[in-house]
């Protein structure tokens, strides 16, 4: 049996900020194995944001990825990822 220990270079805090930065959220102790679309999901909740809506992480200008890791894309503790209203055509 293998058990797989935790430590603190395994977590990142975060920060998110809505489109216009009126509001900010800090998550704290993130797993660097989350997906982008969990944290997300999370940092909707924090910030107040409508749940029934979609929304995209941005993260230095570029759009994340809802399926990947955190530590896919190399995100680092304290960084500020953006959320924006996705738009639909129709």
């Amino acid at each position: 049996m293998t058990t797989s220990i935790q430590t603190t270079a395994d977590f990142v805090n975060l920060r998110f900020s809505d489109w216009e930065g009126a509001r900010t959220a800090h998550l704290d102790k993130v797993s660097r194995r989350s997906t982008v679309g969990h944290v997300v999901s999370e940092a909707v909740q924090q910030l107040g944001l409508p749940l029934g809506d979609f929304f995209t992480a941005v993260f230095r200008g570029k759009e994340l990825d809802l399926a990947d890791t955190i530590d896919e894309i190399g995100i680092e503790s304290d960084s500020e990822i953006e959320l924006v209203p996705e738009v639909s055509a129709g």
